[in-house]
């Protein structure tokens, strides 16, 4: 019998006033993996994760986490999540490890437990070094991994992470993520809001959500495989290579430095247009499907489609609704 999901929102619908948030939202997710919420401001991503986190209750529909009634017994689901909200959470007059040892003993550990714990956080996520340092004299990448930490004291097994990487330059978004491809290992279901497409790609499954409602769900690269990128290629001689593209069926412009092809799946299709291409190529560059690209794309096949999500198989990358 398979296990039950780790996370299961059934016809959730939340408003503030007059104003719908979320409409009729169905999501399900299982254990130990990686799902992106991705979508333009005011998509309901927060929303969902606040209901998720028991700091609200949806005017209706059902809310599970690991099985117990979000809804009915908040306490219970509180002590089997994390969360890192966009907002710190942090005292920054407190060091990194007093920030985690008072937050230790609000989860119910004491003396010799409550210092393994800490110092086995610290150690893990690289903050050893800055356990006596201020929390307002951390970098905001080291505010980040503290924040994560503070998570994970109790061992939820799920973490619900919104936005996390807001403000931390690329260097900093790498050292995170990594972190949390290792708790995903562990056995960790961890599921996160972003702006970033490169975060989302790295996703094992990404959520699409527009408007209050959920557009489509799968993986990242059946979600963009119809969606068209952009590959720029340096030429000698930017006419005639945008003439042969014409008539060799592509879509292409002509740019001062070279050529702009618009094609799906631009990644997949460099390597047999750089052999077929009849002049010297100096430089080769991808832009893949950008967020609100996704988003568009997306909106236009709910309209087609209104009555539900449209999901994609992991196997084959079909849509299914």
């Amino acid at each position: 019998m398979p296990d039950a999901p780790c996370i299961d929102l059934r016809n959730v619908s939340f408003s503030r006033g007059e104003r719908a948030i979320l409409n009729d939202v169905s999501v399900t997710i299982g254990s130990a993996g990686l799902v992106a919420i991705v979508g333009l401001n005011g998509a309901g991503k927060t929303t969902l994760l606040s209901l998720l986190a028991t700091l609200a209750a949806p005017d209706s529909g059902s809310i599970f986490i690991d099985g117990i009634d979000a809804i009915a017994m908040p306490a219970q689901v509180r002590s089997k999540i994390g969360v890192v909200f966009q907002e710190s959470a942090l005292e920054p007059r407190l060091s990194a490890h007093d920030n985690l040892r008072f937050i230790a003993q609000c989860q119910g550990l004491r003396g010799r437990a409550a210092r393994q714990r800490v110092d086995e956080l610290l150690t893990a996520l690289g903050l050893e070094a800055l356990a006596a340092t201020r929390v307002q004299r951390l970098s905001g990448g080291q505010r980040r991994r503290l924040e994560l930490a503070r998570a994970l004291i109790a061992r939820p097994r799920v973490l619900l992470l919104d936005e996390p990487t807001l403000g931390l330059d690329v260097a900093a978004r790498h050292v995170f993520w990594s972190e949390i491809r290792t708790l995903v290992g562990d056995g960790h279901t961890v599921l996160c809001s972003t702006h970033h497409a490169d975060e989302a790609s790295d996703a094992d499954r990404v959520i699409v959500m527009h408007q209050g409602s959920v557009l489509a769900d799968g993986p990242w690269r059946a979600l963009c495989a119809n969606i068209p990128g952009t590959i720029r290629l340096g030429v000698p001689s930017s006419e005639d290579a945008r003439r042969w593209l014409g008539e060799a069926g592509y879509v292409a412009t002509v740019r001062e430095d070279g050529v702009e092809i618009w094609v799906a799946n631009p990644q997949a299709a460099l390597p047999a247009l750089l052999q077929r291409i009849p002049c010297s190529v100096s430089s080769a560059e991808i832009e893949a499907p950008r967020l609100i690209d996704i988003v568009e794309h997306w909106s236009r096949a709910r309209h087609d489609e209104p009555r539900r999500a449209i999901r994609m198989t992991h196997a084959t990358g079909r849509a299914y609704a």
